[in-house]
C-alpha cells in the first residue's frame, strides 16, 4: 500500500499494511477541527467534525520521494506533530516522538474510497470525543476516549512496542525525537 499527496509529489510506502493497523479511527477532537481549519482543508472533516485517520507503525513506513514537500505544525508547544504537504497542502500524518504509531489521515492513502478501505481495512471501528463533534454523531460515538477505543488501539501500541516498531520513523531523525522539518507552534489566536 502507498500513500500520497493529493498531486503525488509526496508518497511513502507503508511495508506491512494492513496487517500491522487497528484498522479505521474516527476522531471529533477540537485539535484535529482547529489543525483542518488552520491549513484551510476543512473539506477533509465528515459531516460532523470527524477525521478519519489509518495508523501504521513507524518502522513500517519509507518516503519514496517528496520530503522536502512536508512541513509540519504544533497546535502547542507540547502538542502532536501534524504533518502536511506544501506543495498541494494535504495533510499527511500525525505522530509524537518515540511513539509506535503514525495516524495517517485516509485521504492520503491510495486506495482511499470508502468501499476499497471497507474491503481492506472493514467498516471504522472506533469513534472518539463526539462532545467535539458537530451536531449529533453516529449512534456510539463516546465523548471521550472510552473503552472500546482502548481496547481498539492499546494492543496495537503494546505489539509496536515490544516489536520495536517506533523506529526507524520516517517523520524523526535517527535519534528518534528530532523531526525531520522544524515545527511551526501555533500561538493562541492561530489555534
Amino acid at each position: 500500500m502507498e500513500i500520497q499527496c493529493e498531486c503525488g509529489k509526496f508518497r511513502a510506502k507503508l511495508k506491512a499494511f494492513p496487517n500491522n493497523t487497528p484498522g479505521r479511527l474516527v476522531c471529533y477532537c477540537d485539535d484535529c477541527q482547529s489543525y483542518l481549519r488552520y491549513i484551510k482543508r476543512e473539506d477533509l472533516l465528515d459531516a460532523n467534525g470527524g477525521t478519519e485517520v489509518i495508523p501504521a507503525y513507524p518502522a513500517d513506513v519509507e518516503i519514496i520521494n517528496g520530503q522536502e514537500h512536508l512541513k509540519c505544525t504544533r497546535l502547542a508547544p507540547n502538542g502532536m506533530f501534524r504533518f502536511s504537504t506544501s506543495c498541494c497542502n494535504t495533510p499527511v500524518a500525525n505522530t509524537r516522538p518515540n511513539t509506535p504509531w503514525i495516524g495517517f489521515l485516509s485521504c492520503v492513502y491510495t486506495a482511499r474510497d470508502s468501499n476499497t478501505l471497507d474491503q481492506v481495512l472493514g467498516p471504522v471501528r472506533s469513534r472518539i470525543m463526539g462532545r467535539y463533534a458537530k451536531g449529533t454523531p453516529p449512534a456510539g460515538t463516546p465523548a471521550k476516549f472510552n473503552m472500546k477505543a482502548f481496547v481498539t488501539v492499546l494492543p496495537f501500541i503494546l505489539k509496536g512496542k515490544l516489536l520495536k516498531k517506533v523506529k526507524p520513523s520516517p517523520f524523526f531523525a535517527e535519534n528518534g525525537v528530532t523531526p525531520i522539518v522544524p515545527p511551526y507552534v501555533l500561538s493562541e489566536a492561530e489555534r
